[in-house]
């Protein structure tokens, strides 16, 4: 019998020694304890007793319940004040205030290891080291700048005529429109031709709809990997094929974008990218060029191969196709929900002369109430609706309104969303107002609309996603009557992965104009 034996003569039973390795376990958790709540650099500041001593219920509301911390938070701080410990290391804040502190253009705060380890460090997007990210940044900013943008105007409209001309053939066919899942192969076509050359063929696809879902389940299980880095790393480590019955949908994607940096590396020619025009450069192009470039200047570098490449790929294809399509299915939700803005709106579009039968983009953009709708439509639900962690450098962080500082090395944050909805800063917050972003006062209220962050680490693509929002909006609700269906309100109850996410997929109907 096992409580019979004797350790190589030890003179304990394996028993005794379960028990007493079980009680150092204890012990041991109860002096992590002791040091969390009375000497860690964080004690002073107040929060619930499990989020002092432990991870687990942070994990709990977000990897367990599906991010479902973001709404705790305001619990939170009403009972503990404005800075709030939510895990052993790390404070929520909802003092306004500090935002520009932390997310500013030259921020010594970086962005926290631990959240951003997801399985594709070597992307832009998920780069931590300030260095890295800057010449990265660098490297890429000119692929989406506004002019690369005007330039690709025609790319824009082609995928823009598809996307309306299948919305037709449901109009005709009298059903419902799958207009999330189309919004996401016209973000995912888009940015394909900025990345590799030429579009996905997405929205012409007999099988849009589940390639659609396929890149929409990208983030389903980021808290996990989040908070649970081996199971992430253990994944990322097995063979493709056998993670395939994990998760087809994830390893899809994946496959699909480390093929394209297999064959961008292959086929990669340094005299034929230098002689493309502007507009035919694209992402791999750049990164490969200026890549060679650093090597025949014989900078410090490390020559870009596969790994980063395949990550850059990855990232930019969901960071250029999710985020915009979850805002344009919002917009349009909205554009439902609050009927009393599409009078003004209407009107507006109305008065624009059509190009080749379409509303144009540089028109678009300079109607001030339409923009307005735009703008509200991001600020009422943030692409981004939580807290973006960064790590509080040396000198720590001051914080006027508990005259406190939060020590360096700790991690901090502010949601989005509370600052978005709080009355000092957008009067009237829980009303749907476009008109609120005109005139001077609107100008003023830019620096406080956060869906694409702000600062040297605030989203690259965001005037690529403007464009998108401006034509596929304005043009949509000139063609159609847009009505929703009878789960409308159900279908768009959202949850927090990081990047928002509806519990389904926004269905509408529509009636052609003409």
């Amino acid at each position: 019998m096992v409580d019979q034996l004797n350790l190589k003569g030890l003179g304990f039973t394996a028993w005794e020694a379960s028990y007493t390795l079980l009680g150092l376990y204890a012990l041991y958790s109860i002096a992590v304890a002791v040091y969390r709540l009375t000497f860690h650099p964080l004690a002073k500041f107040p929060g619930p007793f499990l989020c002092r001593i432990s991870y687990l219920q942070q994990c709990y509301y977000e990897a367990i319940l599906n991010g479902k911390l973001l709404q705790k938070l305001p619990e939170y701080h009403q009972k503990y004040g404005p800075v709030v410990r939510i895990s052993p290391n790390e404070v929520h804040c909802n003092d306004a205030a500090l935002y520009h502190d932390i997310y500013k253009q030259n921020s010594a705060f970086t962005k926290d290891a631990a959240s951003y380890a997801l399985g594709v460090s070597e992307a832009m997007a998920f780069t931590v080291s300030v260095e890295k990210h800057k010449n990265k940044r660098k490297t890429l900013d000119p692929n989406f700048s506004k002019q690369r943008v005007a330039l690709m105007e025609k790319g824009l409209y082609d995928e823009l005529e598809l996307v309306l001309a299948k919305i037709g053939e449901y109009e005709q066919r009298d059903e419902e429109v799958p207009i999330m899942e189309l919004y996401f192969c016209y973000t995912g076509d888009i940015i394909s031709r900025y990345l590799f050359g030429k579009s996905l063929g997405l929205i012409t696809s007999p099988d849009f709809i589940e390639r659609a879902d396929q890149m929409r389940s990208f983030t389903k299980g980021i808290w996990v990997a989040v908070h649970f880095q081996l199971i992430r790393k253990t994944l990322l480590a097995l063979p493709r094929q056998v993670v395939a019955y994990l998760s087809d949908a994830w390893v899809k994607v994946l496959i699909f974008t480390e093929n394209l940096a297999k064959d961008a590396l292959k086929d990669f020619n340094l005299e034929a990218s230098l002689a493309k025009k502007p507009v035919d450069e694209t992402i791999f192009d750049r990164l490969l060029t200026e890549n060679a470039r650093r090597q025949t200047k014989g900078q410090k570098s490390r020559p870009l191969g596969f790994r980063a490449l395949a990550d850059e790929s990855t990232g930019i294809l969901n960071a250029g196709t999710e985020p915009t399509a979850t805002m344009l299915s919002y917009a349009t939700y909205f554009w439902i929900k609050f009927p009393h803005i599409q009078k003004q709106i209407l009107e507006e579009l109305g008065g624009v002369e059509l190009e080749d039968g379409r509303l144009p983009l540089a028109q678009l953009e300079v109607l001030p109430y339409f923009t307005g709708f735009v703008k509200e439509s991001l600020r009422y639900m943030p692409l981004v609706p939580g807290r973006l962690p960064r790590t509080v450098p040396k000198g720590g962080l001051y914080v006027p309104s508990v005259q406190q500082t939060i020590p360096e090395g700790s991690v901090v944050g502010l949601d989005h969303l509370a600052i978005h909805f709080d009355p000092e800063i957008f009067d009237r917050p829980f009303e749907f107002l476009p008109e609120r972003w005109s005139g001077e006062k609107g100008k003023e209220l830019n620096q406080w609309l956060l869906s694409f962050s702000k600062g040297r680490t605030d989203c690259i693509g965001k005037n690529l996603a403007y464009a998108e929002m401006y034509l596929i909006l304005g043009n949509l609700f000139t063609r159609f009557h847009v009505q929703g269906t009878p789960h409308i309100h159900e279908d768009m109850v959202w949850v927090d992965r990081v990047i928002v996410h509806s519990t389904r997929n926004l269905r509408i109907k529509v009636k052609a104009k003409h």
